[in-house]
This record gives structure tokens, sequence and C-alpha cells, in this order.
């Protein structure tokens, strides 16, 4: 009776590995090194109900494959022992017993490896480098030992021959292969020999949603066949670009809090920020938010469709729905907005009342000033320094900040101005809400509000190196004598003509999608709220701090008021810089010079002068 056949189906990329045995004696395997691979095992009648899914390190996963492929042994250098550990199916050929005794801690030791394993014309072997990175890191000056382990492993690269050994005679005879392995290949110092033609690259990817779910059936052993399938993709699902590991650390967080299927999300959250419970739903939050247009229109006055559309995108964060239409990226950030408008008009005031509303009265967003990221090498202040430059123990802004506070209100002021390479990691943040920092650590967007503003199609056009643009580059600029009704639109233009030809990057404009929100000028019938806002402000100063009460005659702030309707084009801020150049500094030098009581009455019954030289008369 013949013996029931059973199939190893392995990963495209183990595959890429048994493909080069023959081809190239040096292979490096870069990327999601660290990670498990599933191999599904599959039965005589390759029924779906009749595999098993186990879970195997790297390591394992080359031995399967060199073993295939009728290598005798494989060798692993273990960093914690400083010795190699020796795996073969039969017993392993005697030149390697006296390799087993030696300790492995300097580059001389580790070159005269190379030499035994790459030399050998016996049966083929495999030795695995686990940690190549660390043998010569990059930074730093290279000592002579470092120096010569390159070289040797480069030359034994070039000098290395085929060895039959035990493979089948039919099959192309492979070499005593060196199996390299880093998580990221700019770790690798300049002179170890990546472009050689002796050495295969094999990236080893991030686990697709299809081997996220063939990982997860272990997690539901023993479930009915059907129940298993359907429980490991919910898993898979909210795992998006998590590794086999992390999928595994969500199942068994999911069993251990006891949460269903529809809750899996939690286990995600949790692993990735540290999150056990979502902030966005909070009771608190949601009664918040319920109120959320009229304390955001007191903030941030005459600006209603802009508040209003503002609100409609935190509902939409609050119940979860933010990047629902895309399935492919359930890690979209919480929420997503760009302010477009003239200076002056609140777009900086919005961002700051929106981080007051989500995470207390006194927080303010994380501001990041893009007119200073201009150089080729700003991208890296927000994520880091490459490994061997200067900054790169230090991490990245952006990234420090967001790993310190998951749940964040980030604004990037005047986007615009930034350099065209950093709009690569807004493209990644949108879209996957991730970043990956200086030091290979994953950093999740997946709690933050992002707020971007720019004042595109206001002010002269500018390329993305700050250069003035040709007059006939994009749409004509508004002012403030640009009707409402057309602010938006040829501020919408300017927008689409920026990402589409001037940085040539459609799909990051489509990312914003409808978050995209104009704040007009201030017109004349919101002026008076905003003047009298600030003088409300200057009032409440002077009673905290010298315990007066200040009024301000009628006629004193109709001439105020005339004053102001001058200066409306430079925004809301020119208000605000009214009240402290007219009222506040001569009020200041009366209160210097006379010295008043406390608990006295101060009325503000005239005011006279010009820019510079504004006097005010006190009764």
């Amino acid at each position: 009776m013949t013996a029931p056949v059973y199939r190893h189906e392995l990963p495209a990329w183990a595959r890429e590995i048994e493909l080069s045995l023959p081809l190239h004696p040096q292979v490096l395997l870069s990327g999601n090194v660290r990670d498990l691979y599933p191999v599904v095992t599959l039965g005589p009648e390759a029924e779906p109900d009749d595999e098993t899914v186990d879970l195997v390190d790297l390591s394992e996963m080359v031995w399967k494959v060199v073993s295939r492929r009728g290598y005798a042994a494989m060798l692993l250098l273990n960093p914690v022992t400083a010795k190699v550990d020796v795996r073969a199916d039969d017993q392993a050929p005697e030149w390697i017993a006296p390799l087993r005794r030696s300790n492995y801690d300097t580059p001389g030791a580790i070159g005269d490896l190379l030499v035994q394993v790459v030399q050998n014309r016996d049966a083929p072997v495999a030795l695995v480098l686990p940690y190549t990175a660390r043998l010569a890191p990059v930074d730093g000056l290279l000592d002579p030992g470092d120096r010569a382990l390159l070289t040797r492993a480069e030359v034994l690269g070039h000098q290395a021959a085929p060895t039959r050994g035990h493979a089948p005679r039919t099959a192309m005879a492979p070499f005593n292969t060196v199996v390299w392995v880093c998580e990221r290949q700019e770790e690798l110092h300049p002179l170890f020999p990546i472009g050689s033609p002796m050495l295969r690259v094999v990236p080893v990817p991030r686990p697709t949603l299809d081997v996220r779910a063939t990982a997860a059936r272990i997690l539901f052993a023993g479930m009915a066949p059907d129940d298993r399938r359907s429980r490991a993709y919910a898993m898979a699902e909210v795992t998006h670009d998590m590794t086999v590991r992390d999928v595994i650390a969500c199942g068994r967080l999911a069993r251990d809090r006891g949460l269903p299927a529809d809750r899996y999300a939690d286990a995600a959250r949790l692993l990735q920020v540290g999150i056990t419970d979502d902030p966005w739903s909070a009771e608190r939050l949601r009664q918040k938010i319920s109120t959320a247009e009229e304390y955001l229109n007191q903030r941030v006055v005459g600006q209603e469709r802009a508040v209003r559309k503002a609100v409609d995108i935190l509902i939409r964060s609050a119940v979860g729905l933010n990047g629902a239409h895309a399935s492919s990226s359930p890690n979209r950030p919480r929420g997503v907005l760009f302010l477009a408008g003239p200076t002056g008009v609140g777009k900086t005031e919005l961002a700051k009342a929106i981080a007051s509303l989500v995470l207390g009265e006194d927080a303010k967003p994380h501001r990041f000033d893009m007119s200073e990221f201009r150089a080729d090498e700003a991208h890296q202040r927000l994520i880091g320094a490459p490994p061997g430059y200067v900054g790169y123990a230090a991490g990245g802004e952006l990234t420090n900040a967001v790993r310190a506070n998951p749940v964040s209100v980030l604004l990037f002021d005047e986007i615009d101005k930034a350099h065209p390479r950093i709009f690569d990691l807004f493209l990644q943040i949108l879209e996957d809400g991730r970043l990956t920092d200086g030091r290979g650590a994953t950093v999740y967007f997946t709690e933050c509000f992002l707020v971007f503003t720019s004042n595109l199609g206001v002010s002269e056009p500018k390329n993305p190196d700050g250069e003035s643009a040709p007059a006939a580059a994009g749409p004509p600029a508004v002012s403030y004598h640009t009707q409402p009704a057309q602010v938006e639109r040829l501020l919408r233009d300017a927008f689409t003509q920026f990402f589409n030809q001037t940085l040539g990057r459609p799909e990051l404009r489509n990312r914003f999608g409808d978050s995209y929100v104009v704040l007009d000028y201030i017109r004349p019938h919101v002026a008076p709220v905003i003047l009298a806002k600030a003088l409300r402000s200057v009032a409440a100063r002077v009673a905290r701090t010298h315990d007066l009460r200040l009024d301000i005659r009628p006629d004193v702030e109709a001439k105020l008021s005339d004053i102001m309707l001058e200066r409306l084009a430079d925004g809301g801020r020119a208000i605000g810089t009214l009240v402290e150049t007219v009222v506040v500094n001569p009020l200041g030098r009366w209160i210097f010079d006379k010295t008043p009581a406390p608990g006295s009455v101060i009325t503000l019954t005239s005011i006279a002068g010009s820019d510079g030289d504004w006097r005010v008369e006190v009764s």
C-alpha cells in the first residue's frame, strides 16, 4: 500500500531562495525577517479541511528550503552563545563537529567560519548569519577586523564553486550557501557586497491579508472549519499591515479579554498604541461633540460653514467611520482636515479649538511649521536621521510626539511650503496610518486627528523650493475684494493646481477627499464680534491683574470699528493687533503712570493719534 503524500506550501520569497541556491552562493534576506511564517501542509486529497498550518521562524523556513535541495546541514550563528547551532536530518558531516566547539565572537573567527563553509567540497551546507548588520556597524570608523571580514565575504562569493553533494543528479548543483539576514539594507556598511553579482537579495514582505488569515487559523483550532476560517479572516482584517507575531498576540489578547469577533479591533488598538479603550467613543467626548458646533463658532467667529464641516468630520471620527469607504486600509488616521484660506481668518485657531474639544480645555495641538521644512533633508527632522548620520539617536520630532501621545491633534501649518519629499511621508500617513522612524520602529497614527493649513491661491503662487512661480503657473490669486462665492472656487483650483501640476502628486490630493475646507475673509458683519471679543479679553486681563474694572464708551468702540474696517484684508489677527496698538499700549502707560487703587472703575473716554502714536483718555 502506497503511503499518502503530503505537500508543503511555502511563501513566494522562500521559493525565491530555493531558486537561488544553484545560482548564487550568497543570499541576503531583508525586511520582515523577525516574524513567523505560516507553512500550509496539504493532505493527499488537497481538500481545505485536510490541511494543517504551522508557524515557523526564519531559520526554520530556510532549513525547509535547503533540506528540499539535499543540503546535509544548516549552521546558524547564535549571537547569544557565539557558537553555531547545527540543524540536520541525519548525522551532520564530520567536518562540522569542530565548528560546534569554537567561539565566533570576533570578526576574524567569523571570517574563518565563512572560509570553512564555502570551501567545503562534501555535501552542501548553508550558513545563516541572522544579525548581519551587527557584524560591521554602519556608523563609526570601521576597524581592521571588520574591514577584513567584509572583504573576505566578497572574495569568497567570487571564489565559491557548486558542490553536488547528495542533491538529485538531475538538478543543478547548489553552492554552499551563505545566508545574510538584516531588517533594513541601509543598516549595512557601505563595504558590504550588496552589489555583487554573486549575492541575491530576497526581500521578505510583511504578510498580506491572506497570509494573516492563514496564520490566524492557529488561534481557532478546534472550531468547525467554517467558523475557524471566518474568525481568522476577521482577525486578519483588523490587523492591517501588522506582522504574524502581532496577529497571534492580538488573538491571545482577544481571548484573554473575552472579546467577540466584532471587537477584535480593540485588541489591535491595544497592541499598536497601548490604548485599552477607544478614546474617540468615550461618552465624555460624544457629549462634547454634540455641542461642538456652538463651541467652535465661539472660538472661530464668522466661519460657520467651515465649522459645520469640521464637526461632521469629528462625528465621523467619533463613530469610527473615517476611511470606511476604503477597505484596503482600515488603519487610517481618525480624522483629517485641510483648512485653506487667507491669513488671519481662524485656521490655526480652529485647530487649537479642536484639540481643546477632543483632548481637554488646556490641550494644544502638536504644531509643525512647515516653512521650516523646506530643505531636502528636512524630512529627517520628522522621522529621525538614518543610521550613521547626526541625530540618529534623537529620533524624529513627529514620530517621537506620536509615540509619546498616541491620541493627538497634529497641526501641519502652511503645508504648501514644505519640501516635496515631505509629502511622501504624508501619503504614507494618510493611506496606511503609520510611519517607520529612522531607527526602524513603527509609529501608528490610528488615533490621531490631522489638520493641514494652507493659503494657496491667496498669496503669490510659490514653487516647492520657495521661489516665486511665474504668473501663469496657477489660477488667479484671491483678494479681499473677491466675492465670497468665488473665493472657494479659486482656492480649490489653486489646491488642485498645486498637487496635480506643481507637485505632480494627484494621488495625495485624492487622499484628502472631502476634508478640504475653505475659510472666507473676515467680512464687515463679522468684524464687530471679533472686536468685542478682543475688548472683553482686555477688560478681563485688567481685572485679573490689577483688580480694576475697565469700561469703554460706545463712541470709542465705534471709532475702533471704523479703523478696523480699513484693515479687514489682513484678517482677524489684524483686529487683535489694532486693539493692542490703539488700546492696550496707551492704557498700559496710563496704568503705569497713575497706579489707580484696586477696585477702581476706569472708563476709556476717547482715543486719538495715528499708527505708532496713539493716546487714550481715561476717567
